[in-house]
């Protein structure tokens, strides 16, 4: 019985933390701010409800498990909210939203630092 709940708790985990590296690659790999805030904050949310699931049943049936449920319930209905209030201050306060942003490179912003010197 143990290893079986072991074995679902590392299921849980592992797959909360393959959709949090997607959403972090999504980041990346977007061109728009809010293609940008929608793919962190869905895949954010879930991903981080896994991992906290998977804790809860590697800790069992107790009060710490417990608490984490509740974080669990209260990310579930927070974090989208709050997500849809940066993606609206967004919308409101940026003139140029229909613009792809430019991802800089460290690389880059150092050569064009020396050549700025030169």
């Amino acid at each position: 019985m143990e290893i079986l709940r072991f074995t679902v708790a590392a299921l849980f985990i592992g797959v909360g933390l393959f959709i949090l590296v997607v959403a972090t690659l999504g980041l990346f790999r977007l061109n728009y701010i809010l293609n940008r805030v929608h793919a962190a904050s869905k895949c954010e949310t879930l991903g981080t409800m896994l991992v906290l699931a998977g804790l809860s049943i590697i800790l069992g049936f107790n009060f710490m498990s417990l608490k984490i449920w509740l974080l669990i319930i209260f990310l579930w209905l927070t974090n989208p909210v709050a997500i849809f209030m940066v993606g609206r201050a967004e919308v409101q306060t940026n003139p140029r939203l229909h613009e792809e942003v430019e991802i800089v490179e460290v690389s880059q912003q150092k050569k064009t630092k020396e050549e700025g010197e030169k």
